[in-house]
């Protein structure tokens, strides 16, 4: 576990209002933007991108602002239940959401084509995508985000409550059926989190159920002839 950080600068302040506000917020605004309900879909291959750069950054901004709290994002630690505890929520997430999957491309939902590469390019693109938004949202929301949360309320349970509705919010693209499953993820994580004593069985098993995730959409997108009707804006 963490220690509490035990003064939240100007910095630690901006993290919170950034990770705990402002993402969120332009998420829920920007979802019809991202996703239309009518019209062409969006490119998925500058999606990945954008994608890819995003997490970059925020990893990169969360890993700053540890530094300038003094946080311990990466103890030498390991340890073998936290690991076997990563293989049951891994193998418990896909088996659950295998179905949800499936049912999603057999309805043609629109969304699912951002996050299903169909091309050797848009494969590598979203490998790459599952490591760097696998490892740094892990960083941001249960290494950074949850500590100044945990200092600022005095509860670590609350923090982690409070990101994992933060991180569901922040995923609202997917539509807010999806966000709530995003929530369970996320204190699924927190809770590999506390059982590891550090991120890296929680960064592993994110990183892992992402490739499986976009790898699997697009298998089943071949196999089910996924073609989401492209209709022309209302009116």
């Amino acid at each position: 576990m963490f220690p509490f950080v035990y003064r939240i600068d100007s910095f630690g302040w901006m993290h919170l209002v950034n990770f705990g506000v402002f993402i969120p917020l332009l998420a829920v605004l920007g979802r019809k933007r991202m996703m239309p309900s009518h019209g062409p879909l969006p490119d998925r291959g500058r999606h990945l991108r954008h994608t890819a750069f995003g997490a970059t950054a925020f990893g990169g901004m969360s890993l700053f602002i540890a530094h300038v709290e003094g946080m311990d994002l990466f103890p030498r630690a390991f340890s073998w239940v936290g690991a076997m505890a990563g293989i049951v929520v891994l193998a418990a997430a896909v088996a659950g959401m295998r179905p949800r999957w499936r049912r999603a491309v057999a309805a043609n939902v629109r969304v699912v084509h951002l996050y299903m590469p169909s091309t050797v390019r848009e494969r590598a693109w979203w490998i790459a995508v599952a490591f760097l938004a696998g490892a740094g949202e892990e960083i941001t929301w249960r290494g950074v985000q949850w500590a100044l949360l945990a200092n600022l309320t005095g509860s670590y349970s609350l923090a982690a409550l409070l990101c994992a509705v933060m991180f569901g919010v922040a995923h609202m693209v997917q539509g807010w059926r999806t966000a709530v499953v995003i929530v369970g993820f996320s204190l699924a994580f927190h809770l590999l989190v506390w059982i590891a004593g550090s991120l890296y069985v929680a960064m592993a098993v994110h990183i892992a159920y992402d490739v499986m995730a976009g790898l699997t959409y697009g298998r089943l997108g071949r196999e089910l002839g996924y073609a989401p009707a492209v209709e022309a804006p209302a009116g």
